[in-house]
């Protein structure tokens, strides 16, 4: 069981971990071509949401189910699980197609690499950035239902 605890803490942190640092990454570009290079070491680095982010959820069901924490039904469960469900939305269903966006105008656009990005560029790159500042407090908020663990 302390096996998998360690796994679980262990994946949360490497998965939530790099995100937190997705909107200091996506800081202002005063370049199109800053704006995709950035866009692009994110998307490099959202590997360890991806792999770590689900496997701190299939381990902390499995502690859930292998361990004694009470009925499923209780608020820091449900609570986390909806959170997590919210998140994925937020990136499935919000930042990925914007990101998407983004790369595809910058690329169509072939604005030169010391042009200042058109201002829907601007607007779409702020989005993205908002987005996964969004997504980081979310994951706090997990952090904080499995430290303290409501009634």
């Amino acid at each position: 069981m302390v096996c998998l605890i360690v796994i679980h803490v262990l994946s949360a942190i490497l998965g939530l971990g790099p995100a937190y640092a997705f909107p200091f990454i996506l800081r202002k570009a005063s370049t199109a071509e800053e704006m995709k290079r950035n866009l692009t070491q994110v998307a490099y680095l959202e590997i360890f949401p991806k792999i770590f982010g689900t496997m701190a959820i299939l381990s902390g069901l499995l502690l859930f189910f292998l361990g004694s924490y009470g009925p499923f039904a209780q608020v820091w469960i449900i609570g986390s699980l909806a959170v997590y469900v919210v998140i994925e939305i937020l990136i499935i269903g919000l930042l990925n197609p914007t990101a998407n966006k983004l790369l595809k105008l910058i690329n169509e656009t072939g604005a030169a690499a010391l042009e200042e990005p058109a201002a829907h560029l601007i607007g779409l790159y702020a989005r993205v950035r908002n987005l996964h500042l969004w997504a980081g407090i979310l994951g706090l908020v997990i952090f904080i239902f499995m430290i303290v663990k409501p009634d």
